[in-house]
């Protein structure tokens, strides 16, 4: 008998029941299902990922496909041909869907039955993120795999955790692989994951046996064997996990840490040698300074991890951090092994949170409920406090070589302000070793006990903190009394002042050049100029300075400048003067009272704000940068220091114009001074005189007994001389109309019927 003569009886009782019951029971269990592994695993994203599932998929496709047979075989489409397959094929079709409805819900089945079991699970996930084709996949499926890490955390699944260890070790190597000597940056999924899960590790109960008892996640990111560069951010996922670790006084988590941070530096972060080639020229300079930045790096983080745990007062993980070794003779590489690295240390600590970066520690190390705008400064400070401490344990190593002194301070700075700032420094570091050695209590829990007791350096012949500090201070003082006293002055200095000072005395000339244009030879009167010999610290010109010097080099020569430019003003008090005071809206009917000649006749406007005036007089103008008033020619000097002729008009005859002369220095006071020609056409000369050389004893002798300075072995005297001399015709005369200030000026001001000209009759 043919089976399709009667396939609806078989459809109505084969097929669209099972469809119907797959339907109906099937996709509710798959939903319960999805909301069951969100129960178990705490995770949407492994729900996505069961979503996203090939086999969740083909059991929904195949089931929408089974659902539009029933529909299609339910219309009974006549065929338009009659071939006895084409007339079956709806219910070929509806066959064929239900057989794949039913693979496709064993398949679904079987992976309900892998996400209910963990370690099936892992491994699915993990044969997926390693097949996937984009950053998005790779991270959506790095973090359903945490999850699996948290959940087996939280159940103490030992095996489960095993697989995940390998699975986290081998991706961390991956993702630097080929990365040799390069600062690593993780993805951002990969510091959330290590952070959530050592979140979970420090709240979890310790086990007696377990993985997890004291080891930590984040020791993933030092890297032993890669040779990369860890980069600020993972140091900061490091240091906030301490911060979890101490939160929750999991001190045996940063034990573990500190082990394997000193087997990294002390095998795969030692220092690089140099190099050299045939002329003893190190060839591998940028490679070994490149290991000793990264050296530098890891230790400050380590420091700074000191001061934290002091801020939180875990005394006994500091003293087993501070004894921890795996050698013998032992050897300390987190941890200082001579007085050169504790001093160095602490003087480091400032240097860094300087004012160039005033929130270095805050941003790097930031401490629990320090914040504000001096949290920065109080970082410093307990890091400084372990370095005291550190200070303090130095007097309980062995001296295991003859070369080991543990007490020995470290050689002086060379700069003269490294040496002012140590000295300041050390009274902070004595002033905190004190305050310890006054805690018994503190330095029994650190190890250092025996210190507490005020004999014990006599006992054991060593010198106390104090003296050792002390005496070090006193080191550097002399030091920098002896540098000062023998320095020499820097000659780059030297040119710079002769050049500064060269610019700044003809630039006066400059300005006043056009007042200064004739030339007088007979009958004159005149005034002269001199220069100015200043005493400075003599630091203030060598190169190894102390303090910054601002404006040391031009501070003579603009001395000397600004009485140049007030006094050769008063070369118009040696002319026949008559003066007057005019209101600002006067000044200039007063100019037309006195009928100048334009060719005869200069004005000469000192201190005056022209611009101002040609708001109120259409007279005035200004051709090609050249003022002038009524076609008279108006000399402008923008000077307000002398208070006989600031905010005045003089009114002279251009050919009773002053001149300047710049006469040469005597050569006894070129040799007495050590004068150097600085400016050949304006005979300016300038020295700078160490009174600390045999050559200048005799001005030494001559300053000490008219000043009273005895001590000159760290000053010089600075000079700048001119001789100058500024001459007018016995015969010039001038007026000067003075504009009249209510606040300054006493008396009334002048009326225009008070001027008279004075060169009438000449």
């Amino acid at each position: 008998m043919n089976i399709f003569n009667t396939y609806f009886d078989l459809i109505g009782i084969i097929c669209i029941p099972l469809i119907t019951a797959i339907f109906a029971f099937a996709l509710p269990l798959l939903l319960q299902t999805a909301a069951r592994i969100d129960d178990k695993y705490s995770s949407t994203i492994l729900v996505k990922i069961f979503r996203k599932d090939r086999l969740c998929r083909f059991f929904l496709y195949s089931m929408l496909i089974a659902l539009s047979m029933i529909i299609i075989w339910a219309c009974q489409f006549e065929s338009m041909i009659d071939i006895y397959i084409i007339n079956n094929s709806a219910l070929i079709l509806l066959a064929i869907s239900s057989i794949v409805l039913i693979s496709s819900t064993i398949g679904v089945i079987w992976l309900t039955y892998i996400y209910y079991v963990p370690e099936l699970l892992l491994k699915r996930l993990v044969k997926q993120y390693k097949n996937c084709k984009n950053n998005q996949e790779h991270k959506l499926y790095f973090e359903s795999i945490s999850k699996i890490l948290f959940y087996s955390i939280s159940k103490a699944d030992e095996d489960l955790s095993r697989s995940l260890l390998q699975f986290y070790f081998d991706t961390f190597v991956s993702y630097r692989k080929g990365k040799e000597n390069i600062k690593i940056t993780y993805p951002d999924e990969f510091y959330n994951a290590i952070f959530e899960a050592n979140e979970l590790l420090c709240k979890r109960e310790r086990k007696t046996v377990s993985l997890f008892n004291d080891s930590t996640l984040y020791e993933l990111f030092i890297d032993e064997y890669q040779h990369t560069i860890i980069s600020d951010k993972t140091f900061y996922l490091i240091w906030m996990c301490h911060f979890q670790s101490l939160l929750y006084s999991k001190e045996g988590f940063i034990m573990s840490y500190w082990k394997k941070a000193h087997q990294y530096l002390n095998l795969f972060l030692a220092p690089i040698q140099n190099k050299y080639d045939v002329k003893w020229q190190v060839t591998n300079q940028d490679e070994v300074n490149k290991r000793a930045q990264e050296r530098e790096r890891f230790l400050e983080f380590h420091y700074a991890l000191g001061g934290l745990l002091l801020f939180r007062e875990k005394y006994d993980l500091m003293k087993q951090i501070s004894l921890w070794t795996n050698q013998t003779p032992p050897k300390y590489v987190l941890v200082p092994e001579t007085m050169e690295e504790v001093i160095t240390r602490f003087m480091d600590v400032s240097k860094k949170g300087s004012y160039t970066n005033p929130v270095y520690y805050e941003q790097k190390y930031p401490f629990p409920d320090v914040s504000g705008v001096n949290a920065d400064g109080i970082i410093q400070m307990w890091i400084k406090r372990y370095v005291a401490i550190l200070f303090l344990r130095q007097y309980t190593l062995h001296e295991y070589f003859i070369y080991s002194h543990t007490l020995e301070m470290p050689n002086i700075p060379e700069t003269q302000s490294e040496k002012n700032r140590w000295k300041d420094e050390l009274d902070t570091l004595k002033y905190f070793i004190d305050d310890y050695l006054s805690q018994k209590d503190v330095l029994m829990q650190l190890g250092l006990g025996e210190l507490s007791n005020p004999n014990w350096f006599v006992e054991n012949n060593k010198s106390c903190p104090d003296d050792i500090i002390d005496a070090y201070k006193q080191k550097i003082a002399a030091d920098i009394e002896q540098i000062k006293q023998t320095q020499d002055i820097d000659e780059n200095k030297k040119k710079e002042f002769h050049e500064a000072t060269k610019n700044i005395i003809s630039n006066v000339y400059k300005d006043y050049a056009e007042l200064f244009a004739t030339n007088i030879n007979n009958d004159y009167n005149h005034l002269f100029f001199g220069g100015r010999y200043q005493l400075m610290d003599k630091a203030a010109f060598a190169n190894n300075q102390e303090i910054s010097y601002a404006n040391s080099d031009t501070i003579v020569a603009e001395t000397v400048s600004l009485e140049l430019k007030r006094d050769m003003l008063n070369v118009f008090l040696l002319m026949n003067k008559s003066q007057y005071l005019f209101k600002e809206q006067e000044v200039f009917k007063a100019i037309d009272a006195l009928f100048l000649s334009q060719d005869i006749f200069s004005i000469i406007a000192i201190g005056i704000n022209l611009d101002y005036f040609k708001t109120i007089e259409d007279k005035l103008e200004r051709i090609d940068g050249k003022w002038s008033y009524n076609g008279i020619h108006i000399i402008e000097i923008w000077n307000t220091m002398n208070e006989f002729f600031a905010q005045s008009f003089i009114i002279i005859r251009t050919a009773d114009l002053p001149c300047v002369v710049h006469n040469d220095i005597s050569k006894e006071t070129k040799q007495k001074f050590g004068l150097e020609n600085v400016d050949a056409g304006n005979k300016t000369y300038a020295s700078i005189m160490d009174l600390n050389k045999e050559d200048f004893s005799k001005v030494k002798d001559e300053i000490q007994k008219s000043t009273n300075v005895q001590d000159l072995s760290k000053s010089v005297l600075v000079c700048v001389d001119i001789n100058t001399e500024v001459r007018c015709k016995k015969t010039s005369k001038c007026v000067q109309l003075k504009i009249f200030n209510q606040f300054d000026d006493r008396g009334m001001p002048n009326t225009i019927s008070d001027i008279h000209n004075i060169w009438i009759g000449d």
